[in-house]
């Protein structure tokens, strides 16, 4: 057991950086790569089958963290992660790279997930908003690192050369884990049927409507994020004409509201204005500037910076109150309900590429951004149904 919490928190932060950084690196040459070995139109598909291929492995890790323990399987699951980028940078068969980059995708998912539950282990529900806050910034400073930091690797089009370097921040990740995290005891995690737990979820009354709410939220959001990581840079690069280099200073600016706005959402949701409230407010600001970006065909690299920081304005509200609101919900032993979270995200990764796929056999690209917008709106009757504080929150006297 840990006697420093403050430790221990710091080097669950600390973790959660290095493995950020290094996924955020590909994070959106991700598909210009997979474009270089199969037509633009099949990318989706593969996003949507790594999704699915995660959310078959998250319905059994609990079993396995029960039988192995937290630490242990996250440190094999680093192992995998590094052997998988560096075959990704390897001039092999495009059929053996598609897959490798499918485990790859599943092995990151894997070690976030183990990062939550070293984190849930020791919050302490009333100030939960605050704790995820911290972490969701100290995460986000990482992704938006990691495009400026593309911007000047990525000169000569070898996608091979990030996915290399990626690996150098999984050595100091393992290194840390071992010294800090070896002494880590495990929750007695619950082993129920997860189908059990899915109808509990999806149709059972309090408490598990609060988890719903908090879930079909993630699932909105994650929708968002899977068009916009796959389809944005291609559309920048290829029908706008952004460089690289230009891209990378667009993505930054981009990124720069989850490191400006979750730690201090989180705490006014902790004290004053509860999750309802700012998750409206997310939804609506993502939606109106998500359906802007349908009108702009300049390659204004302000303009476009401009635009895509206010959807990540909106995006940030949402995804910070969907985090807290959901942990305030559950103990870190719920690992079989934190599955069905995580895998309801995932369904919002499998449908959205295969969404965006028929959309575009008929559509240009374009048209994406405007339905996206639509889609987000749902958000407000999600957001309109949640309680106006959460079972650790009060008003402001």
């Amino acid at each position: 057991m840990f006697h420093n919490h403050k430790k221990y928190f710091l080097s669950v932060y600390l973790l959660s950086f290095l493995i950020t950084y290094h996924a955020a690196l590909p994070l959106y040459i991700n598909s210009s790569f997979l474009g270089t070995l199969v037509p633009e139109s099949f990318i989706g598909f593969i996003f949507s089958l790594s999704s699915l291929l995660i959310l078959f492995v998250l319905v059994g890790l609990p079993r396995l963290l029960s039988r192995f323990g937290n630490y242990k399987t996250m440190l094999c699951l680093i192992v995998l992660q590094a052997l998988s980028l560096f075959f990704l940078s390897l001039p092999i068969h495009p059929v053996a790279l598609v897959f490798i980059f499918i485990l790859m995708q599943v092995w990151l998912a894997l070690i976030a997930f183990n990062i939550d539950v070293f984190l849930e282990r020791f919050s302490i529900d009333k100030t939960t908003g605050t704790t995820r806050g911290v972490f969701l910034t100290i995460s986000s400073l990482a992704v938006l690192l990691g495009p400026l930091s593309v911007g000047f690797i990525l000169s000569d089009g070898n996608f091979g050369s990030i996915y290399l370097i990626s690996i150098l921040f999984l050595i100091p990740v393992l290194f840390l884990a071992m010294k800090q995290l070896r002494d880590f005891v495990d929750p007695q995690y619950r082993i129920i049927p997860y189908r059990q737990v899915m109808r509990e979820v999806l149709f059972a009354r309090h408490p598990k409507d609060e988890v719903r709410h908090a879930l079909f939220a993630g699932l909105l959001l994650r929708f968002f994020y899977s068009w916009m990581v796959i389809y944005t840079p291609l559309y920048l690069n290829t029908y706008i004409g952004f460089s690289w280099s230009e891209i990378g200073v667009i993505f930054g600016i981009m990124l720069l509201p989850f490191v400006l706005f979750e730690m201090p959402m989180g705490y006014l949701a902790d004290t004053r204005l509860g999750e309802k409230k700012i998750m409206i407010a997310g939804f609506c600001i993502m939606s109106f500037f998500t359906a802007t970006l349908f009108f702009v065909n300049e390659a204004s690299l302000f303009l476009w910076a401009a635009l895509l920081f206010g959807t990540r304005i909106g995006a940030s509200f949402v995804e910070i109150t969907s985090e807290s609101y959901f942990f305030k919900h559950i103990e870190s032993r719920d690992t079989e309900t934190l599955s069905v979270f995580r895998n309801s995200q995932l369904m919002a990764s499998i449908v959205g590429p295969l969404v965006a796929s028929l959309i575009l056999v008929a559509f240009h690209m374009q048209y994406l951004f405007i339905i996206l917008a639509f889609i987000l709106l749902l958000g407000l009757w999600v957001a309109g149904n949640m309680n106006s504080f959460s079972k650790t929150n009060k008003p402001a006297q």
